[in-house]
């Protein structure tokens, strides 16, 4: 199944994570990057691919104080910016979808996030046809994640982690089709850490 790019959120041994994984027909020719220790990116590797579509690069991940924020697209900075300002992490998220909207690109793609703070995390989805922004205090063990296709509605994976570049690899290896590349954040009892996996070598 094609599910396009999909971000989750998932607590393994008590810890928060949070992952992103490219998958793409249109442009396979990319990789995910850290750039620093807060800030996860997606990259193509031919910047003449820039020129077909503003979308195909971008902050997947940042990293906060108190908060890991994670989506697909340019949308990652105003909904930091916004935790930043107070905003609690459901409203950051909705307001900033609201203000974005989907992607106006021919398949109206929508705008995916992910925030993962202080034992709760949050998923919210832009469509063309409405928004849906959930607060979820997870379980042990629980993971939830949504997509710009098919899986546009919140559902469950069973998926575990217990790093950044572990969460980065298992959502490369999950067996939706056209992987390209992957990023995590993990909260390792200190702070949050990024992961990036690009395939195996």
């Amino acid at each position: 199944m094609y599910i396009g790019r999909f971000v989750t959120i998932g607590k393994t041994n008590g810890r928060l994570w949070a992952g992103y994984r490219v998958s793409s027909r249109s442009f396979p020719n990319r990789y995910a990057v850290k750039l620093n220790e807060s800030t996860a990116a997606i990259m193509p590797k031919d910047v003449k691919d820039l020129e077909k579509s503003p979308y195909i690069s971008y902050n997947c991940i940042r990293i906060m104080p108190d908060a890991a924020v994670v989506t697909n697209g340019s949308h990652t900075d105003p909904i930091c910016e916004k935790i930043a300002m107070g905003y609690p992490a459901r409203d950051a998220l909705a307001l900033s979808l609201l203000a974005m909207d989907y992607e106006k690109d021919s398949l109206n793609t929508p705008r995916i996030a992910a925030v993962i703070s202080k034992g709760e995390a949050d998923l919210g989805i832009i469509t063309k046809d409405g928004i849906n922004v959930s607060a979820f205090p997870l379980q042990e063990k629980e993971c939830l994640m949504v997509a710009t296709y098919e899986k546009t509605v919140f559902s469950r994976l069973t998926v575990e982690a217990c790093s950044a570049d572990e969460v980065a690899k298992k959502m490369y290896d999950l067996t939706f089709e056209k992987p390209v590349c992957a990023a995590g954040a993990y909260h390792d009892g200190e702070r949050f850490r990024i992961g990036v996996y690009n395939g195996p070598r």
